[in-house]
């Protein structure tokens, strides 16, 4: 069995209201471009890696008629979206890594990404690798879920049956899709109680 996560919702803890709150004390409204599971117009192009990092930015300086906003005023913006990792879940997460073949498969973006090898996957001397394998990521990819090409990529690059995939996903839609190619989901509701009721205290999925 090869454990699929999701990152945002699963792995990391959201805070929708952070970022809204943010980007309107730099006078950017950000809600027309906020999904659920998905985002919209310039931050979608950046989550597809249709656009780059610097050109995110000048646009956000753009839309807001504001020129005066600097890299990092938007960045930190932007990453008030994610408020962080409990340590139970990274410490599961590198259990889980000792037992099984591990992946990410996420629509993020750079600016998230790297926030989160910088301040959680990367504290207390470890890095990305000591909790995952392999790292799809939608900005990479140019391709995001629930698009079904994502999945058999993912198959594909593991190089094993879509039933030997379990997926952890927040979203309904995105393990419909993943069902569709044969993967074993896990819908995964906000809160990280899939860290005990999918794996015992060793790293072990409970059934198998």
């Amino acid at each position: 069995m090869i454990p699929v996560f999701d990152f945002g919702g699963v792995i990391v803890d959201l805070r929708k209201t952070a970022t809204i709150e943010a980007f309107d004390r730099l006078g950017f409204d950000i809600r027309p471009y906020l999904g659920t599971y998905k985002q919209g117009g310039i931050f979608a192009q950046l989550e597809n890696g249709d656009i780059t990092t610097a050109d995110f930015y000048d646009e956000i300086r753009r839309i807001s008629a504001n020129p005066t906003l600097t890299d990092e005023d938007i960045r930190l913006a932007w990453e008030a979206y994610l408020v962080g990792v409990p340590a139970e879940r990274l410490a599961c997460l590198r259990r889980v890594k000792q037992n099984y073949r591990t992946a990410v498969l996420s629509n993020t973006n750079p600016i998230h990404w790297a926030q989160a090898e910088r301040d959680y996957f990367g504290t207390d001397g470890y890095t990305v690798a000591d909790y995952f394998d392999t790292l799809f990521l939608s900005c990479d990819l140019h391709v995001q879920k629930p698009d079904p090409a994502i999945f058999d990529r993912v198959t594909a690059e593991l190089g094993c049956a879509p039933e030997e995939i379990l997926f952890f996903d927040d979203s309904e839609e995105n393990c419909r899709a993943a069902a569709a190619k044969g993967w074993q989901v896990r819908l995964t509701p906000a809160g990280g109680a899939w860290v005990t009721e999918a794996f015992d205290a060793e790293g072990h999925l409970r059934h198998e």
